[in-house]
């Protein structure tokens, strides 16, 4: 079971995630926040099976889909 302070720092986690990546879209600064990315995705998969990360990669992927240009 989830304590309070692991859900609080989860949800203070994510909070911080979708701030940056605002504000480095906002700086124009996509190929800088797209090196971010391939790093923290690297430290992400860290205790994860391949197919854990195939699974997520594939939601991700088809999420992505659902926007258009």
């Amino acid at each position: 079971m989830t304590s309070e302070r692991e859900m609080r720092k989860h949800q203070e986690e994510s909070l911080y995630e979708n701030i940056f990546a605002q504000e480095m879209l906002k700086a124009n600064k996509l190929n800088d926040y797209l090196q971010y990315l391939a790093v923290t995705n690297e430290k992400a998969k860290s205790g994860m099976t391949a197919e854990e990360i195939d699974a997520v990669t594939k939601r991700a992927q088809e999420s992505a889909k659902n926007y258009d240009n």
